[in-house]
Protein backbone atom coordinates (compact mmCIF):
# COMPACT_ATOMS: atom_id res chain seq x y z
CA UNK A 1 0.00 0.00 0.00
CA UNK A 2 1.06 3.40 -0.68
CA UNK A 3 1.16 6.53 1.64
CA UNK A 4 -2.03 7.90 0.54
CA UNK A 5 -3.45 4.27 0.46
CA UNK A 6 -2.45 3.93 4.21
CA UNK A 7 -3.69 7.26 5.10
CA UNK A 8 -6.93 6.74 3.49
CA UNK A 9 -7.77 2.94 5.13
CA UNK A 10 -6.81 4.85 8.60
CA UNK A 11 -8.94 7.54 7.89
CA UNK A 12 -11.95 5.59 6.70
CA UNK A 13 -11.51 3.36 9.87
CA UNK A 14 -11.74 6.47 12.27
CA UNK A 15 -14.59 7.90 10.68
CA UNK A 16 -16.32 4.53 10.53
CA UNK A 17 -16.15 4.56 14.79
CA UNK A 18 -17.10 8.21 14.57
CA UNK A 19 -20.06 7.82 12.48
CA UNK A 20 -21.50 4.92 15.25
CA UNK A 21 -20.23 6.93 18.29
CA UNK A 22 -21.82 10.09 17.22
CA UNK A 23 -25.10 10.89 19.50
CA UNK A 24 -26.96 11.86 16.17
CA UNK A 25 -26.14 7.95 14.90
CA UNK A 26 -29.37 5.96 16.16
CA UNK A 27 -31.98 8.67 15.24
CA UNK A 28 -30.53 8.74 11.57
CA UNK A 29 -30.37 5.46 11.51
CA UNK A 30 -33.11 5.32 12.24
CA UNK A 31 -34.24 7.95 9.33
CA UNK A 32 -33.44 5.94 6.59
CA UNK A 33 -35.09 3.57 4.73
CA UNK A 34 -34.08 -0.38 4.10
CA UNK A 35 -31.91 -0.32 1.18
CA UNK A 36 -30.06 2.71 2.60
CA UNK A 37 -29.59 0.98 5.71
CA UNK A 38 -28.41 -1.74 3.99
CA UNK A 39 -25.77 -0.11 2.15
CA UNK A 40 -25.08 2.19 5.03
CA UNK A 41 -24.29 -1.02 7.00
CA UNK A 42 -21.58 -2.53 4.14
CA UNK A 43 -19.50 0.89 4.28
CA UNK A 44 -19.76 0.58 7.65
CA UNK A 45 -18.10 -3.01 7.56
CA UNK A 46 -15.62 -2.39 4.38
CA UNK A 47 -14.47 -0.58 1.42
CA UNK A 48 -16.95 0.42 -1.32
CA UNK A 49 -16.93 -2.43 -4.34
CA UNK A 50 -18.85 -2.33 -7.37
CA UNK A 51 -21.13 -4.35 -5.93
CA UNK A 52 -22.33 -1.99 -3.44
CA UNK A 53 -21.99 0.98 -6.18
CA UNK A 54 -24.55 -1.08 -8.40
CA UNK A 55 -26.75 -1.92 -5.08
CA UNK A 56 -27.13 1.85 -4.70
CA UNK A 57 -27.98 3.06 -7.94
CA UNK A 58 -30.28 0.22 -7.37
CA UNK A 59 -32.17 2.51 -4.56
CA UNK A 60 -35.76 3.41 -4.86
CA UNK A 61 -36.40 6.94 -5.56
CA UNK A 62 -37.48 8.03 -1.77
CA UNK A 63 -34.49 6.32 -0.55
CA UNK A 64 -32.02 8.23 -2.84
CA UNK A 65 -33.22 11.59 -2.73
CA UNK A 66 -33.40 11.23 1.06
CA UNK A 67 -29.82 9.33 1.77
CA UNK A 68 -27.43 12.00 0.00
CA UNK A 69 -24.48 9.03 0.52
CA UNK A 70 -26.14 7.08 -1.60
CA UNK A 71 -25.68 9.43 -4.56
CA UNK A 72 -22.22 9.41 -3.60
CA UNK A 73 -21.83 5.68 -4.08
CA UNK A 74 -23.69 5.36 -6.93
CA UNK A 75 -21.70 8.19 -8.91
CA UNK A 76 -18.93 6.40 -7.85
CA UNK A 77 -15.82 4.86 -10.14
CA UNK A 78 -15.97 1.29 -10.13
CA UNK A 79 -12.31 0.60 -10.42
CA UNK A 80 -11.00 -0.96 -7.44
CA UNK A 81 -7.56 0.99 -7.38
CA UNK A 82 -9.66 4.20 -5.67
CA UNK A 83 -12.25 2.27 -3.55
CA UNK A 84 -10.32 3.51 -0.18
CA UNK A 85 -10.44 6.73 -1.42
CA UNK A 86 -14.28 6.58 -2.57
CA UNK A 87 -14.88 4.55 0.45
CA UNK A 88 -13.27 8.07 2.45
CA UNK A 89 -14.88 10.54 0.80
CA UNK A 90 -18.47 8.23 1.73
CA UNK A 91 -17.49 8.51 5.09
CA UNK A 92 -16.63 11.99 5.26
CA UNK A 93 -20.02 12.72 4.05
CA UNK A 94 -21.87 10.66 6.35
CA UNK A 95 -20.63 12.18 9.29
CA UNK A 96 -21.40 15.49 8.50
CA UNK A 97 -24.67 14.93 7.60
CA UNK A 98 -24.99 12.35 11.14
CA UNK A 99 -22.92 15.61 12.72
CA UNK A 100 -26.15 17.65 11.45
CA UNK A 101 -28.75 15.90 11.31
CA UNK A 102 -31.72 17.36 13.73
CA UNK A 103 -30.15 20.70 13.81
CA UNK A 104 -32.22 23.23 12.14
CA UNK A 105 -31.79 24.37 8.57
CA UNK A 106 -30.58 27.54 8.28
Amino acid sequence: MSTPEVRDAIENELSRVLIQNHPHYAAWYSSLGPHARQALENILEEDITPELIVFSQQAPDEEWEHAQFLRVIGGGNPNPEVALSLTNFTLRDILMTVRDFGKPAK
